[in-house]
């Protein structure tokens, strides 16, 4: 029998706080205006030939997967605390400077926290893996679509 490797997730505190919240949210809120929906749609008389109740169903099943899923990555992620600006790590704004691509400064966020379009990338998303543990004055390559590309870190907040 196999053992199930089990990795640390990095979060910031605030991504650590938002996933709670979205926990408390699914359990209280959701679930009651979830069950509440499927007790409406069991009232509608056959079930077998009713859409609303199936949609119900399936609506209740993802919301309790999502609250397993969101307290298994709870449990297995460590809040990065007393970030530092000598290494980039989670929660940091890093200030890169890429050839043909100007200046870019990006936030290091946990997975579930990610946006590239608010400039907040993942710290295991190519250009996060890249820039974790780096000084200012590195250069670091990142292969992408267009080919390989150069950056330079300019500064770590």
């Amino acid at each position: 029998m196999r053992k199930k490797t089990v990795t640390t997730n990095l979060l910031t505190k605030e991504g650590h706080e938002k996933i709670k919240e979205e926990i408390e949210y699914r359990e209280n809120e959701l679930r009651k205006e979830l069950s509440e929906t499927l007790n409406d749609m069991r009232g509608q008389g056959d079930l077998r030939e009713n859409d609303g109740y199936s949609l119900a169903v399936e609506a209740n099943e993802q919301n309790e997967e999502e609250i397993l899923r969101l307290k298994d990555l709870l449990r297995n992620s460590k809040v990065v605390k007393n970030v530092t600006k000598d290494k980039v790590n989670v929660g940091n704004k890093v200030k890169t400077i890429c050839d043909g691509h100007g200046e870019r400064t990006f936030t290091l966020v946990g997975e579930d926290h990610a946006n590239p379009l608010e400039d907040r990338i993942s710290y295991k998303s190519p250009i996060g893996a890249a820039l974790m543990g780096k000084k200012v004055g590195a250069s670091i390559k990142l292969n992408t679509p267009n080919g390989e590309m150069s950056c330079k870190i300019k500064a770590i907040e």
